[in-house]
């Protein structure tokens, strides 16, 4: 009987760790992504005036904050290459499941585990044109970038410093 107490008090404590870790992230700031798969945005020029771009989350990362920051870099994008407006062709929105274990964790965890911690990432992504002149008011996926920008920053955590490339 005391083996099972210090084990199932060894079990519980490495729970608290787990949860305690967890709970000790913060939300992927604005920045640049370090190197691909990795949290924070990714720009890639695939013609003069079109983009694909991401933004990739961490486990304290809601989706949401994930779709603002994708929009975020859209509108950045377009304003630093000296265009009014962007229109949205592509967008997905993935989430990833990651398991925590005991002493370990793997991906792609379809079940419930009594014995760890189970977290999402999110992770965004579209392809954007970008255009001078005034948005097209009749086309929903077409966005002022100025708009866009000044809404979504005081929302935003951004690290310091802004780049596209």
């Amino acid at each position: 009987m005391a083996q099972l107490t210090r084990c199932g008090a060894a079990m519980l404590a490495l729970l608290l760790a787990a949860l305690l870790l967890v709970g000790c992230l913060a939300p992927t700031p604005f920045k640049p992504a370090e190197r691909r798969a990795s949290d924070g945005y990714t720009v890639e020029r695939l013609e003069a005036d079109r983009f694909r771009i991401g933004f990739a989350g961490n486990e304290a990362t809601s989706p949401r904050q994930v779709a603002d920051s994708l929009a975020y870099l859209a509108a950045q994008v377009t304003l630093r290459n000296d265009a009014d407006y962007f229109v949205v062709a592509v967008n997905k929105m993935a989430q990833a499941t990651t398991y925590h274990g005991m002493g370990g964790y793997s991906e792609d965890v379809y079940c419930c585990h009594p014995r760890g911690v189970t977290g999402h990432e999110y992770e965004a992504s579209a392809e954007i044109t970008i255009r001078k002149g005034k948005a097209p008011p009749d086309d929903p996926a077409a966005h002022d970038a100025r708009e866009v920008a000044e809404a979504l920053a005081p929302r935003l955590k951004r690290s310091s410093g802004f780049s596209v490339y």
